[in-house]
């Protein structure tokens, strides 16, 4: 065919060097797919059964795995001694009076029946010496648990009565529907397969594992079809997908092989090595004959497919050579050298064409950079001077500004973290990276945005819509995508205002956008302040309230860093219950800046203290979170308190005899009016003095104190909780429980259940 081509054509011209190149590439692909197809075909079967075969041997290890850890989990319950001694005792509940222990039984049992791996629908144990069971849901008798609530005509309750008297350990029986009837309102309980586990050497009580046969099955059996069987040793099916499987299938399958293959039906099969049972995934022939048949097709569709692009490149490459060969000759004229060869040398012509649209390409793309350089500057520019409000006289730089459409203000202000800071330092370029993302993204639905950098720390995008009700939505929720997965480095606050009409003043817009920056809220993650959103917190309200003024004052001047720790926390809680953002935990941080230098004119000694130690009140902009001001108003109190101390003595009488009277005589009853009377003052004089120096009232550091040894004494569980209320002070164990959860969050009982050992 080349040498046909050759003398007709000629082996020089463009035509027949694109045919014979298109001809050659359609050959050497329906070649390797033809190698392809039929060795394809031979392998298919092979890896169809080999796919099948791991699949079956998954479904093996994966039900036998199961069955085994169900049942050691299950008997792994009486290795807690506690659980077994409830066990023993609800035995003969009745008579050992234990129903009480059936909670602390179902506590237990819990662990197994909500872990969702288990597939566990519910966990009963059937005692036969009351004639009750204990399950998820409390305690019925065991006629009522299997006519009622347990329902199947496979498994009546003498069935289950009958178990007691079998002599085995662990069993499996097969799958049944099952059903619950109350009240006349029958509902289905799904399909589930009991496993019944003999907890030795009891043989008046067993435990039923009722597992979801249905669940376990989709979730461990993995096959191109859905019949799968599980067949006990005997041959019989403990669990079917259907029930048309031949009961005595199992004594025909050759334990010497993996599949068996009949006139209907592929059978791979595996014996579990633990359970004995023979697991069967039925595969239909018609669905492995089908695949074939698809290659089959697929091979009659490509030698079609050849014929077909053989017929369209010997058209196509008629077609394409007048106009190449047009170009070629247009482009000959502009070369200097173009007689140096002849008008039948493709290699010359092909150089030809790919230098010039080199050259081309290269100028084109200089020239665009260069106009979009300067272009992007000169807007830049103009769009600043517009929103600062500077007036500008070249009249070519405003218009570049558009004024013809509607526009939103979308700003950032980013907050680089200490790491990244330094960076950013260093290299100049962490806003300037920022800008060119915002920038990209924003051109993708706008190509009029622009985004510019108007601060160190601010970014500021303006969208021109041609649809005043576009959706900003999507945009903005990708940005603080992105944000958010850098947040362990910056922090971005982003707001935009509402669509503005065409020709309105981008300043107002700009300092509209800014204001509502301002409701950054003092949490670690990047923050998207929609136009719709409240104004939130308290803004504008002074924190220091005259009573906060005089308690701080207090606290001050006690001289401890607990009480005051206290203090900061408590008025940080109401900041957070407030709902109050970042402007005003700042404005909060200022006021106790400027009380704390109202009361160190009092007190020089402190003050000389504080000369060195105290931050800059500059700090707390970069704050996004309360740890931060924690740790700030420890810093700024921290040399102010020790100050204060030193000018106190080194020894309180008053103070050390009222804790150590509460410690060594907690049992008795102690009030603020007796302690008083031992001193020789006042009550009232006491409470303050008391509070002045531990930063705490008298009766919660009371309560604190017996709670702290009640937790204590909780641990020992030879006391009962009445002992331990006598021992801390308490004489009505009510007020007892009552307070210890007030401070704990639980009650004595849940906390020694919980913490105790």
């Amino acid at each position: 065919m080349s040498l046909m081509l050759t003398k007709k054509l000629g082996y020089t011209t463009l035509f027949t060097k694109l045919l014979l190149g298109f001809l050659a590439v359609i050959l050497l692909l329906a070649a390797f797919n033809l190698v392809s197809f039929f060795y394809l075909k031979r392998q298919i079967h092979q890896e169809i059964v080999k796919y099948n075969e791991l699949s079956i041997n998954h479904a093996v290890e994966g039900y036998e795995d199961h069955f085994r850890l169900t049942r050691e989990m299950v008997l792994g319950l009486n290795q807690n001694s506690l659980w077994a001694t409830h066990i023993n005792l609800l035995r003969h509940a009745r008579v050992n009076k234990a129903y009480g222990y059936v909670n602390d039984v179902i506590a237990e049992m819990k662990q197994l029946y909500t872990n969702p791996f288990l597939y566990i629908d519910n966990l009963i144990i059937d005692f036969r010496s009351d004639a009750y069971v204990i399950e998820k849901d409390g305690t019925s008798s065991a006629n009522a648990m299997f006519s009622t609530y347990y329902i199947s005509p496979s498994y009546p309750p003498e069935f289950w009565d009958r178990q007691f008297d079998e002599s085995y350990a662990y069993r499996v029986f097969p799958a049944a529907a099952f059903t619950e009837n109350t009240a006349g309102h029958t509902v289905s309980k799904g399909v589930l397969m009991p496993m019944i586990i003999k907890m030795m050497p009891y043989r008046d009580m067993y435990f039923i594992v009722m597992i979801d046969a249905q669940k376990l099955t989709q979730d461990l059996h993995v096959s191109i079809s859905d019949q799968f069987y599980i067949l006990n040793a005997d041959g019989q099916p403990l669990y079917q997908t259907s029930a048309d499987i031949n009961s005595g299938l199992v004594t025909s399958f050759d334990p010497g092989h993996s599949y068996m293959q009949t006139k209907d039906y592929y059978y791979f099969y595996k014996k579990g090595a633990g359970t004995g049972f023979t697991y069967v995934s039925r595969v239909p022939v018609q669905s492995i004959s089908g695949q074939l048949l698809n290659l089959n097709l697929i091979l009659l569709s490509l030698l079609a497919i050849v014929g077909v692009l053989i017929v369209l490149t010997f058209l196509f490459s008629r077609r394409m050579h007048q106009p190449i060969r047009l170009i070629v000759d247009e482009l000959k004229g502009y070369e200097t050298d173009a007689g140096s060869g002849t008008d039948n040398e493709p290699v010359r012509e092909i150089e030809l064409i790919t230098r010039k649209m080199h050259h081309m390409r290269i100028s084109h793309q200089s020239i665009s950079r260069d106009l979009a350089r300067k272009n992007s500057m000169l807007r830049h520019y103009a769009y600043t001077n517009k929103l600062k409000n500077i007036h500008m006289n070249l009249k070519e730089i405003q218009e570049l500004t558009d004024t013809s459409l509607p526009y939103v203000v979308v700003v950032y202000q980013v907050l680089f973290k200490d790491a990244f800071e330094h960076y950013q330092q260093k290299t100049g370029k962490g806003s300037y990276y920022l800008r060119v993302y915002v920038d990209n993204v924003w051109r993708q639905a706008f190509p009029d945005a622009v985004t510019i950098q108007t601060e160190p720390h601010q970014i500021l995008t303006l969208l021109f819509l041609p649809d005043p009700e576009a959706d900003l939505t999507p945009y903005m929720q990708r940005l603080l995508q992105v944000f958010s997965v850098d947040r362990d480095s910056y922090l971005v606050t982003m707001a935009h205002g509402a669509v503005q009409p065409a020709g309105a003043d981008f300043t107002a817009a700009y300092e509209q956008v800014q204001e509502r920056l301002k409701l950054r809220r003092l949490v670690d993650e990047t923050q998207w302040i929609r136009p719709d959103a409240p104004d939130g917190g308290a803004r504008g309200e002074r924190y220091l309230k005259a009573m906060w003024e005089q308690e701080f004052q207090t606290r001050l001047m006690s001289g401890s860093e607990e009480g005051m720790q206290e203090w900061v926390r408590r008025s940080l809680d109401q900041l957070e219950k407030k709902q109050a953002v970042a402007s005003d935990y700042r404005q909060f941080a200022k006021d106790v800046a400027g009380e704390l230098d109202k009361a160190l004119r009092q007190i020089p000694a402190a003050a000389s203290a504080d000369a060195g130690g105290r931050l800059a009140l500059e700090e707390t902009r970069r704050f996004y979170c309360r740890a931060q001001y924690e740790r700030w108003f420890a810093d700024l109190l921290h040399p102010v308190l020790q100050g204060i101390r030193r000018k106190t003595e080194e020894h309180d009488p008053i103070t050390s005899f009222v804790t150590e009277y509460m410690c060594t005589h907690l049992d008795e009853d102690i009030n603020l009016d007796m302690m008083a009377d031992k001193l020789n003052i006042t009550s009232g004089y006491l409470s303050t003095y008391f509070k002045e120096k531990t930063g705490v009232n008298f009766s919660d550091y009371l309560n604190d104190l017996r709670i702290r040894t009640a937790k204590e004494l909780l641990q020992n569980l030879d006391l009962r909780i009445q002992d331990v209320a006598a021992r801390v002070g308490y004489r009505n164990v009510n007020s007892f429980i009552r307070m210890f959860k007030r401070h704990a969050g639980i009650t004595p009982g849940e906390y020694r259940r919980k913490y105790a050992s």
